[in-house]
């Protein structure tokens, strides 16, 4: 069963196709894995999934919904998350206070509401906080909950995005180069946080850099060159893949 379906996507800024015709499904509870070299369009396809950028043409359907023409929150609101090749926490907050935010996309409470500090907002705000407590304790890092993010090494900046993605309750997660900047004991820690969370029956798409990474922990894999699709398939197909080689290594080294 596909959770999403991207049917001759297409994106360009001015005359340079950074999405081009890309077509492509992923199906529930699966990793997939979307890589290329830089420029290859990667980062734009996740804007246009998530909503921060229209698309100039075709389709996005998640769970049998057209979401290609709604807003980023209204995406949000609907099961899919994702996290930035950078890190975008909130400064001057502590742990608990970020992922509360990313809680929030469940709220029902509105701005009156809230303004008015009726008890059905006290209820609901005692609700979040529990729920990011527990996503917190999901990911083993509870002894942050209290820790100012601008305080934190760079590697558990990444988990506290990660648990701010999750407290959403998302279906799909896009993952935005997590591995980026990270040691090599750091990304074997995200790997496994992220074979965790597929677990919990969340559905993955990730762009990443670190082959390794991407062939130890993808069910299937994208390949993407100048914004268009040059191979899909398993992991070793895509090691094999002669145009793959090709537009990472060059003809000659090919």
């Amino acid at each position: 069963m596909n959770i999403i379906k991207i049917n001759n996507l297409n994106k360009s800024f001015g005359g340079l196709h950074a999405v081009n015709n890309v077509c492509f499904e992923v199906k529930k509870n699966q990793i997939k894995a979307v890589i290329g070299p830089n420029g290859a369009g990667k980062t734009t396809l996740f804007n246009l999934i998530s909503g921060n950028i229209d698309s100039d043409s075709g389709e996005i359907l998640y769970k049998d919904s057209f979401i290609h023409t709604l807003p980023s929150y209204k995406i949000a609101e609907r099961g899919i998350s994702r996290t930035f090749q950078t890190v975008k926490l909130f400064s001057n907050m502590n742990v608990l206070e970020n992922i509360m935010v990313g809680r929030h996309v469940k709220s029902k409470s509105g701005f009156f509401t809230a303004l008015l500090n009726l008890p059905w907002s006290w209820k609901e705000e005692k609700s979040i906080l529990n729920k990011s407590m527990e996503t917190l304790n999901l990911l083993g890092i509870s002894d942050l909950a209290h820790e100012d993010v601008d305080n934190l090494p760079f590697g558990q900046q990444r988990k506290v995005e990660f648990a701010r993605a999750l407290a959403a309750e998302p279906e799909l997660l896009l993952l935005d180069e997590p591995a980026a900047g990270l040691n090599i004991y750091e990304t074997a820690e995200i790997a496994e946080m992220i074979s965790k969370i597929r677990e919990w029956g969340i559905t993955i798409l990730i762009i990443e850099h670190d082959m390794s990474l991407i062939m130890d922990i993808s069910d299937e894999i994208v390949v993407l060159s100048s914004g268009i699709k040059i191979a899909e398939g398993k992991p070793e197909e895509i090691q094999r893949n002669k145009d793959v080689i090709s537009v990472y290594l060059g003809e000659g080294d090919a």
